[in-house]
């Protein structure tokens, strides 16, 4: 078999193969034979036809699993014998074939970038030493409390600020249902025992001040002035009227921090409460230090060191981003017409981003293979027993799904990515500075 090799573009080249012409014959012979024994032709028996007659009739079948089976195989010997370490798939053309010729054809493959690797041992870290302090605690401590609050009933006095309101409403603007010119936020357009926290800033703007004073069963309505840049592009600067029904007034009633309080969250007591927040909260703090810390030794190695990327991979990872950060401004109630007037500075930032992203994971792969760095069969059990349990599922379920959807490897991938910078921490040169 003959290979030749020219550079398409950086990361990319193009390959002639030249399949030699007695292995195509052969090769064409086995396919043949096991035509031969399936082939129903009148008169004769499956595997009794003469070959000239199995030839005549499924000739065109035969050359097209000929192709099928040479142009793979032969692809995957030329990319091991040229030592070519291939991203994607390749584009094969100008396939060529005649009985009793070579079979040859072109094969385009964007490939791995080739660099040198910077220095990465001793790469400066700053590290920032943050005490937990009481206060801290405290806040926790605080937000615990409020995750077990009760909500009671008011009695004897009427709706203020801090107080959560049930309410049922229907909205109307230009004599319209709101859920009619806005049928996508339904939620903004009518509800039913909807619970308002009482504040300036909950819900509409001014709507909360206008049931301020109200009391149970207490109807009112609500006069609201969407602003000109209102994420909804369908009610932005119009003036709407807001129909409300005051079902229930409610108080929030935190618990008393104490051993009672400590013991309903499974603690032995206060001291041992307290105790385990702020173990929790060095943990937090040690996580944030760790992830500046491979910010920096990532953001080193990318001002340090620079190469072209397969335009193939920068194409699926720009769409990517794009899908993601479309997705996320969609949940958060950007419109299409927003999106639109955004999509050059989307995809400036995406584009940007997946160069970055791919650059960085070419780095790592390139240390991890310098230092020899691997992922053993234990460590992946390890993380999938750890997303099994986040996703309330068994181990061998997930396993299964992500074997079935190939993500197997990313899972690998991820940590070979956090064990390679885990070296590059252990390895930097680190600068301790006094943090709050």
């Amino acid at each position: 078999m003959a290979v030749t090799i020219e550079n398409a573009a950086p990361c990319r080249k193009t390959l002639r193969v030249e399949i030699a012409a007695e292995r195509v014959a052969g090769t064409r012979a086995e396919i043949l034979q096991e035509f031969r024994k399936v082939a129903s032709i009148p008169g004769f028996r499956p595997g009794k036809a003469p070959e000239p007659m199995v030839e005549k009739r499924y000739a065109g079948q035969i050359d097209e699993e000929l192709r099928k089976r040479l142009i793979p195989e032969s692809y995957r010997e030329a990319l091991h014998d040229q030592n070519l370490k291939v991203v994607g798939y390749p584009q094969i053309d100008g396939v060529e074939y005649q009985p009793g010729r070579p079979l040859v054809y072109t094969a385009t493959v964007d490939t791995a970038p080739e660099f040198p690797l910077p220095d990465y041992k001793g790469i400066p870290v700053k590290k920032k030493t943050i005490a937990v302090k009481e206060e801290d605690v405290d806040k926790s401590l605080d937000a615990l409390r409020d995750q077990q609050a009760d909500f009671v009933d008011v009695a004897g006095r009427s709706l203020k600020v801090g107080d959560f309101a049930v309410v049922n409403y229907t909205g109307v603007a230009d004599g319209k249902p709101i859920s009619e010119l806005a049928p996508e936020a339904k939620g903004l357009g009518e509800n039913k025992d909807f619970w308002l926290l009482i504040s300036s800033d909950s819900f509409l703007p001014g709507f909360c001040d206008q049931l301020i004073g109200a009391n149970t069963g207490e109807k009112r309505q609500v006069l609201i002035d969407f602003p000109k840049d209102f994420p909804q592009q369908a009610l932005a600067g119009k003036k709407a009227t807001y129909f409300v029904d005051v079902v229930a007034l409610k108080e929030k009633k935190l618990p008393e921090l104490g051993e009672e309080f400590a013991k309903k969250l499974g603690m032995e007591g206060l001291a041992k409460l307290k105790e385990n927040v702020r173990k929790s909260l060095e943990g937090e703090v040690e996580e944030r230090q760790e992830s500046a810390a491979r910010r920096q030794v990532i953001e080193h190695l990318l001002s340090r060191v620079e190469f072209e990327l397969p335009e193939s991979l920068v194409q699926q990872e720009t769409r990517s981003i794009i899908y993601d950060v479309v997705r996320e401004n969609s949940l958060r109630g950007a419109t299409k017409v927003q999106l639109e007037e955004k999509k050059n500075e989307i995809f400036g930032f995406a584009a940007k981003s997946a160069k970055d992203r791919l650059r960085t994971s070419f780095i790592l792969d390139a240390i991890a293979a310098a230092e020899k760095i691997k992922v053993e069969e234990a460590e992946v059990e390890e993380r999938i027993r750890q997303l099994a349990q986040r996703s309330r599922t068994t181990p061998a379920r997930l396993k299964a799904q992500l074997a079935e959807k190939g993500g197997l490897g990313e899972i690998e991938e991820q940590i070979l990515v956090g064990k390679t910078l885990d070296f590059l921490v252990d390895n930097a040169k680190v600068e301790v500075i006094t943090g709050s």
